[in-house]
């Protein structure tokens, strides 16, 4: 992770408690909202898709960010990449989530919405048990893409790590993110086993999943 990736958040958020009484720190505060709004994209109904503008921010320097800007992850790609984000910090926070009444119990991380982060976790556990299990028989599927998105790992150090040829990882990293999105239920059907099938292809299992 770069090293001022994380601090994004807390800037925009002391520029926001300045800029009430301070018009230079408004004005600071209007080009940083201005900057992370234009990084967004929505569909034709205002919906986000392919990260909200922190994440796209936060993975600028990233490999997440160069597969991105080479046209190698699309959307539902980057959907997947907030998604894992979101949910894997909120999990390790502890932030106490409450599917039934959609509360947290933790306000210092009151600017998430409690409805999409259960939603987040629910996909998340559903998704990294299945690549655990098949990683117990030989994928580092799961392993490839926490490196690139929880820690921003460069493709060729995952490469190195998991002693796989080099550009594995790269391939890898897109078809797990792929199949995220799909077990999501972010793609129609068709598409949606096409990118399944191809994920649990890139690696051979060593036997079967018990």
């Amino acid at each position: 992770m770069t090293k001022n990736s994380g601090n994004i958040a807390e800037v925009v958020k002391r520029l926001e408690r300045r800029s009430r009484s301070d018009e230079q720190a408004r004005a600071s505060w209007l080009r940083v909202k201005n900057f992370i709004a234009s990084a967004e994209r929505h569909d034709g109904e205002g919906v986000e898709i392919g990260g909200t503008g922190h994440t796209v921010l936060k993975f600028e320097q990233s490999p997440i960010a160069r597969l991105c800007n080479s046209g190698n992850l699309g959307n539902e790609e980057m959907r997947a990449v907030d998604d894992i984000n979101a949910a894997f910090h909120a999990i390790a926070g502890g932030m106490m989530i409450k599917p039934q009444e959609l509360e947290k119990h933790d306000r210092s991380h009151s600017e998430h919405n409690p409805a999409k982060l259960v939603a987040a976790e629910r996909r998340y556990r559903e998704w990294s048990r299945h690549w655990s299990a098949r990683a117990r028989r030989g994928d580092p599927t799961l392993q490839i893409v926490f490196a690139a998105v929880i820690d921003e790992r460069p493709l060729y150090l995952i490469d190195a790590d998991c002693e796989i040829r080099r550009g594995k990882s790269r391939v890898a990293l897109i078809a797990g993110l792929r199949d995220y999105a799909a077990r999501a239920g972010w793609v129609e059907p068709r598409l949606s086993a096409q990118w399944i099938d191809a994920a649990e292809g890139v690696f051979v299992l060593r036997g079967a999943i018990s």
